[in-house]
């Protein structure tokens, strides 16, 4: 979540102040492609005060392709517009990112082969461009496979494609060829900053994630094996000091050989100045998937790195008590909980937002899909949200659960082999959960999480329902679920201001996007 701290936020801020009407709405006409990632939310504080749109539109002429830079007010005036033009067929937008005081393009040069990137500040003006680097061979995998995809919407996982926003600060990207990673942090005006790499003595093959940027780090994890022909791989925590790229912390996160514990959700607790690791955990000799886990723990690490705590949370004996029936049939059927956020209320509350997310099948047969034997990859089944409340002394509270049609995404032959975090972070990597994102006020005080379930009532057509569920320190959940159906090729929902959501419908053959807010019912 990045604040705009500059020129375009006063003028957000002063438009919607003196505006006789607002518009609530806008149809674009000639719009050829968006994406998902082309709107970025504008914050002030935890408040969204506007929005910014980039958008591939229709050809300026033979020679050269139109692109636009849109800014809009919290209630979906447009502030501002820029157009930009490139070289007819020689560029694909790969990613663009914004830091709350400069926008960025990512881009693929397809003649040269190399990657540029483009900076603009608040007023739109063209800061810097770079060019960051050849194409290696995964790069132009991922690359093809993107360009493949409904709308440039798909994106490999772990493909190394993402520009990742550092608020105020620059711009982050992971160069990933199979065997290193190489993490470069540039400045607003693409200096680079740092360079961190694979140790060139390590014995390993290694690919990086990164998850989050927070004011100090930049976290993720590494994923480790020992050869090309391997079938073991291991996931690693690791921190980045933002300013120098030194790497603060590379730590498994099992501690011991009688530990076996998936890895979902890897964090900072910025207040307790702790890295939070959250997953399941399972008896030495179970197989994910196959044998269910115990439970869930949380295991807190110092800057350090030395462990510092961990909580394990087992089913049977302090959780289940506490579960809904629906998410006590979600666990009795096998299914595994991958945590989107860990959210720190003001009231000293902690709140682990999941979803259920199991493999299709059962025993053996899921343990052959996943290692690729029988041909074609398995299927993911993701069910209902989940939500896990702790006391400030960390003991498990409340539980809540709200029920989805499961839906279910396709998974690669041997996805077993990356346990059961891995698999989630793949899935998540997919768009595959029903998960959108997280809103919280200032304060910390008050808290909502969106997602999406696409209702199946028997003899009728899919629904495409959106949900939101607002809990805080009053100790209350309420949920609101608003009908998103469309003919829609694409749809997407966004955070708004307070009581809203933003609800984006794209219809490719009309070259045609709407947006509009709608008000929740809470």
């Amino acid at each position: 979540m990045f604040q705009f701290k500059r020129t375009l936020l006063t003028a957000v801020l002063t438009l919607s102040a003196v505006a006789a009407s607002y518009a609530q709405t806008q149809t674009l006409e000639g719009v050829k492609r968006v994406p998902r990632s082309s709107i970025s939310p504008i914050y002030a504080g935890n408040e969204v005060k506007g929005y910014l749109m980039y958008s591939e539109a229709d050809k300026a002429d033979r020679k050269n392709d139109n692109y636009h830079l849109d800014f809009y007010d919290q209630d979906l005036n447009k502030v501002s517009t820029v157009v930009i033009q490139k070289p007819a067929g020689k560029y694909f937008l790969l990613d663009n990112a914004f830091n709350g005081s400069t926008f960025a393009l990512y881009f693929y040069n397809h003649k040269e082969k190399t990657m540029e990137i483009e900076t603009y500040d608040t007023n739109l003006k063209k800061l810097a461009s770079k060019v960051v680097g050849e194409v290696n061979r995964q790069q132009l995998i991922a690359i093809d496979f993107q360009m493949r995809s409904e709308g440039g919407e798909g994106r490999m996982p772990f493909g190394g494609l993402e520009l990742r926003p550092v608020a105020d600060k620059g711009f982050a990207r992971v160069n990933v060829d199979g065997k290193h990673y190489e993490l470069e942090m540039y400045d607003n005006n693409l200096q680079l900053k740092w360079r961190q790499k694979t140790d060139p003595k390590s014995k390993y093959l290694e690919t990086l994630i990164i998850s989050e940027s927070t004011n100090k780090y930049m976290i993720g994890t590494v994923l480790r094996k020992s050869g090309a022909m391997s079938q073991k791989l291991d996931s690693y925590m690791v921190a980045f000091d933002l300013a120098t790229g030194k790497k603060v912390l590379d730590q498994a996160v099992e501690s011991s050989k009688s530990e076996q514990l998936s890895l979902s959700s890897f964090t900072y607790d910025a207040s307790n100045h702790e890295f939070v690791a959250v997953g399941e955990y399972y008896k030495p000799e179970d197989k994910p998937f196959v044998n269910k886990s115990q439970g869930f723990y949380i295991k807190r690490f110092g800057e350090d790195g030395k462990l510092v705590g961990i909580k394990p949370y087992n089913w049977q004996k302090e959780v289940k008590g506490l579960m809904p029936a629906e998410a006590r049939q979600g666990m009795e059927d096998g299914f595994m909980n991958f945590t989107h956020s860990i959210l720190k209320g003001a009231n000293g509350n902690t709140y682990v937002v999941s979803e259920q997310y199991k493999i299709a099948g059962k025993g053996l047969d899921v343990a052959m899909s996943l290692m690729g034997a029988g041909g074609g990859g398995s299927k993911g089944v993701i069910g209902n949200m989940v939500v896990f409340v702790l006391d400030p002394a960390y003991k498990l509270t409340d539980v809540k659960c709200y029920t989805k049609d499961v839906s279910k995404v396709i998974l690669p032959g041997g996805a077993g082999f990356a346990g059961a975090g891995l698999l989630g972070q793949y899935i998540k990597a997919i768009g595959g959960f029903d998960y959108q994102f997280m809103q919280r006020s200032d304060a910390n005080s008050l808290f909502n999480v969106v997602y999406i379930n696409y209702d199946k009532e028997k003899g009728e057509a899919t629904k495409k329902i959106v949900g939101n569920i607002a809990f805080g320190e009053n100790g209350k959940f309420a949920v609101d679920k608003i009908d998103g159906t469309s003919t829609a090729t694409n749809s997407f929902v966004y955070p708004a201001k307070p009581g809203y959501v933003m609800m984006v419908d794209y219809l490719k053959k009309q070259k045609q996007l709407g947006m509009k807010l709608v008000k929740l019912n809470i």
